[in-house]
């Protein structure tokens, strides 16, 4: 009887390979559905606008930005009209046109990131006073019902009846904490002879 190339015992490199296929598509569905979570962006967001990441480090960078031209504003400022300007845009229902202090501004910044441009668009905006009654109102609902998130590090959105943001970021206080309601400190008693 001839003798084969092929042996009767089963081969292990088969299963070795099912395995190998397995694992591997296995990884290449999982990566993309942990990576839509989001989980890192959101862990280095400065805040979240109905789904719209700021990053931290654009806020950063913009505040760098304008200080190097003469502008200090901070990084809770920088966070508060980045979180508006989606929200005005919205109200406004016109792309905003540029205006003088808006192009000299910027003309002060060499290389301006997009950021930067959003918050000096915002910024200008708002000073410029131009929204009507009627996209005030439009604006704030759109506050009211925003999905807004903010890294505790820049503290919480701080409703407010004040425009023109009608929202300032405040200093969280858990609701289980009440004003007054902790141990207040006494001096002891003197020492009775």
């Amino acid at each position: 009887m001839a003798q084969s190339g092929l042996s009767a015992r089963p081969s292990r490199r088969r299963p070795a390979r099912v395995r190998a296929a397995g694992v591997l598509v296995a990884a290449a569905v999982a990566v993309p559905l942990l990576g839509g979570c989001g989980f890192e962006t959101r862990q280095q967001a400065a805040a979240v606008v109905n789904g719209h990441v700021i990053h931290e480090d654009d806020v950063a960078t913009t505040a760098q930005q304008l200080k190097s031209a003469r502008l200090d504003f901070s990084e809770n400022i920088v966070v508060t009209a980045l979180i508006a300007a989606p929200l005005l845009d919205s109200a406004r229902g016109t792309t905003y046109q540029p205006d003088q202090v808006y192009a000299q501004t910027i003309a002060s910044i060499p290389d301006a990131t997009d950021t930067t441009k959003e918050f000096v668009k915002a910024v200008a905006s708002i000073q410029a006073g131009t929204l009507s009654a009627q996209q005030v109102t439009t604006y704030r609902n759109e506050l009211k019902s925003a999905d807004i998130s903010v890294n505790p590090k820049f503290g919480t959105v701080v409703p407010s009846n004040e425009g023109p943001v009608y929202f300032s970021l405040g200093a969280s206080q858990p609701n289980w904490i009440k004003p007054g309601s902790g141990p207040t400190a006494t001096a002891p008693a003197p020492a009775q002879q």
